[in-house]
Order: structure tokens, then C-alpha cells, then sequence
């Protein structure tokens, strides 16, 4: 990869994030944040933020929450996600912000919320991954 590429780290870490313009945030003491500005592209036709988008943004933030409590040689992987759409997100920056609330040796539970910029509360939900060992 070369090094005049911007979103080198981003794609080195999550290539879909890329491709969706999120941009990584915290990942420490079991809490993880991703941000991204909306862009056309991240519409429907009703001209606010596709769902799935704003459930990819959450996802990823909650992983890297999850990353951050990793012993070297795991992975985790989604098993359950529930997010709750609050209020349309139309224009700005949205951050997600995702939190650790229970963690053991193979599943880990946390909760997640994404807000823009006014602090506005998008949606808000609860998810599950799995512990896995990285292939060697």
C-alpha cells in the first residue's frame, strides 16, 4: 500500500469503512467511536441517512470497543445487533460512540448511540459479539 493513499489506515483497518467514508476513532478501556460526515451517497430518497448506514457506523464503533479488550491472537465477530432509529439524520457529522457494558472470556455485550453534531440523539441499541481465535 502506498503511503500517498489518505485513507491507507482506514482501508489497513476496515476496507467497507473506507469505501463509507467512517473514519475510526477511540478504541481504549472498552470504548470505541467512529465518525462520518453524510454525504449524498449515504442517502435515500427521502434524503436522510440509510439505515443500514447509520447500523454499520454503530457496528463499527462498537467493535472497536471491543478491539480494544483483545488478548493478541483474537478476533470477534457480530452475533446480535438491535439499534433503535430516534431521529432522521440528514446533514453533518455523526459520531458513534460504543461501551463495553459486559465482557467475558468468549461473549461481550455492549451498548451503542449515534448522535450528530448538535449532540441529537440518532439511535441508540445493544449488541453481542463472539471471542474467536485468529487463523494462524
Amino acid at each position: 500500500m502506498t503511503t500517498d493513499n489518505p485513507h491507507s489506515q482506514i482501508e489497513d483497518e476496515a476496507p467497507f469503512a473506507a469505501l463509507l467514508d467512517m473514519r475510526p476513532g477511540i478504541s481504549a478501556d472498552g470504548v470505541g467511536t467512529t465518525h462520518m460526515t453524510i454525504q449524498d451517497k449515504h442517502r435515500q430518497s427521502a434524503g436522510v441517512v440509510q439505515g443500514g448506514i447509520i447500523v454499520t457506523l454503530a457496528d463499527y464503533a462498537f467493535y472497536r470497543a471491543v478491539r480494544s479488550v483483545l488478548e493478541p491472537g483474537q478476533g470477534a465477530v457480530t452475533i446480535e445487533l438491535k439499534l433503535n432509529f430516534i431521529a432522521p439524520a440528514r446533514e453533518g457529522e455523526l459520531t458513534a460512540t460504543a461501551r463495553i457494558v459486559s465482557g467475558g472470556r468468549r461473549i461481550i455485550v455492549g451498548d451503542m448511540e449515534v448522535t450528530d453534531q448538535r449532540q441529537t440523539l440518532i439511535a441508540r441499541g445493544l449488541g453481542t459479539y463472539l471471542v474467536i481465535q485468529r487463523p494462524s
